[in-house]
């Protein structure tokens, strides 16, 4: 057929080519403007998630800075391992937490590498007996203080790390949140180790 107009011959022959094209046109340009938007907020969520968690990470160091204060200076200086020697207050017969007194400094302290939710009925008797009023050396791990207690190791006489030696009787049992890149989690899960094997106190059938 000959048409007159050729726009009207293009709109004719060409109507549905055109009107596919535009819909195409429509739908890629949503997409992209979807695409852009959800990567924005992604952007803006990993950015505000980030200041969040500095935020975190600064008020725990400021926390843990703020928990140090309750040791002694020299306490303060010392590194992961190195002994100092204290005096023996008090045992809790309540959670097992310790009293220890140096330089004249009253300081509440936990065993580190011990849990006390399944021990032994004369547990706390048997610490009581075996190290209030005596003099021991006691070492700090990477963690110095944890929740308002400074966490130690106690080395009692002929350097026997105390913590240990409970485990071996089967006192008490390994903390399981213990990491293993603790300064003696070797001789701490050995001792418990043991104590299994022997069917020591809570291990005995």
């Amino acid at each position: 057929m000959y048409y007159d107009n050729k726009f009207k011959f293009y709109i004719k022959e060409y109507s549905t080519q055109i009107v596919v094209g535009i819909v195409c046109f429509i739908i890629v340009s949503c997409g992209l403007f979807v695409h852009f938007k959800v990567s924005d907020n992604q952007a803006n969520s990993t950015v505000t998630a980030t200041a969040v968690e500095n935020s975190v990470e600064s008020n725990t160091q400021t926390s843990v800075a703020e928990d140090l204060s309750m040791l002694p200076e020299q306490m303060r200086a010392l590194n992961a391992g190195d002994k100092v020697t204290v005096k023996v207050a008090d045992v809790n017969n309540e959670d097992g937490s310790i009293l220890i007194v140096y330089n004249n400094q009253r300081i509440k302290a936990r065993l580190i590498g011990v849990d006390f939710s399944e021990m032994m009925p004369d547990t706390f008797v048997s610490m009581s007996q075996e190290l209030v009023g005596n003099y021991v050396d006691v070492a700090f791990d990477e963690t110095k203080v944890e929740n308002g207690y400074a966490m130690i190791y106690v080395y009692s006489q002929k350097d026997v790390l105390y913590n240990a030696k409970l485990l071996k009787e089967g006192k008490l049992v390994l903390d399981s949140g213990l990491s293993r890149k603790a300064l003696e989690y070797n001789t701490l899960a050995e001792s418990q180790a043991f104590a299994k094997q022997t069917l020591e106190g809570v291990w005995e059938q």
